[in-house]
């Protein structure tokens, strides 16, 4: 196992050691061949640890996580997905921290999460090694992008224990929250519609 894996999976256990799932739906099983034929790349074992876990769905209504599209059409809803042509047009976009400026391409960006607060979650998908791409941030408050060094799930568990030096994303709620929760789209969705609020 490569040292990129191990800490996959060691940031995947704490996780799933932090978060819990709310809801009847815990997961989502995802064809991820045909995923990587929609999208001509594979995708991040840690990120796959996730999906099957807890699945498409938000933490504590704040970060909502997407799952890829398996096939063209599904590409139109909520997923995975790029950046779309306006915003790779607009200039206000392409803003990066001092740290990062000049260093990537909004091209290369691939979105696999939001937050309630309309920052974005994306992959650099630069490297030919998706179990090497850092976690790009756009903060709504900040107005541009940041670039954290390490995969998905490990950018959510420092994220939900508060260790980031700034917190990356616009709303500060998540910090005082101890015990975090996931709720699948599904049983939200189902939650809305039975008029009932899933998150009490």
């Amino acid at each position: 196992m490569s040292d990129d894996q191990s800490a996959a999976s060691a940031a995947m256990a704490g996780i799933g050691e932090l978060l819990s799932c709310i809801g009847p739906t815990c997961g989502d099983t995802v064809d991820w061949n045909a995923a990587e034929k929609v999208y001509r790349t594979s995708f991040p074992v840690d990120y796959r640890a996730f999906v099957a876990a807890f699945g498409s769905g938000s933490i504590e209504e704040m970060v909502g996580i997407l799952i890829p599209a398996v096939s063209s059409d599904e590409q139109q809803g909520n997923t995975v997905s790029r950046l779309s042509e306006v915003a790779l047009a607009d200039f206000s976009v392409n803003r990066w921290s001092s740290a990062d400026r000049g260093r990537h391409r909004l091209e290369d960006l691939l979105i696999w999460g939001e937050t309630a607060a309309a920052d974005t979650f994306c992959w650099i998908t630069s490297d030919p090694d998706p179990d090497r791409w850092p976690v790009a941030v756009y903060s709504r408050g900040d107005l541009e992008w940041s670039v954290y060094p390490c995969g998905m799930v490990e950018f959510l568990l420092k994220l939900l224990r508060n260790e980031w030096p700034k917190w990356p994303i616009s709303d500060d709620s998540l910090q005082d929250v101890e015990d975090p929760r996931f709720l699948h789209d599904k049983d939200e969705a189902a939650g809305r519609e039975s008029g009932d609020d899933p998150w009490e």
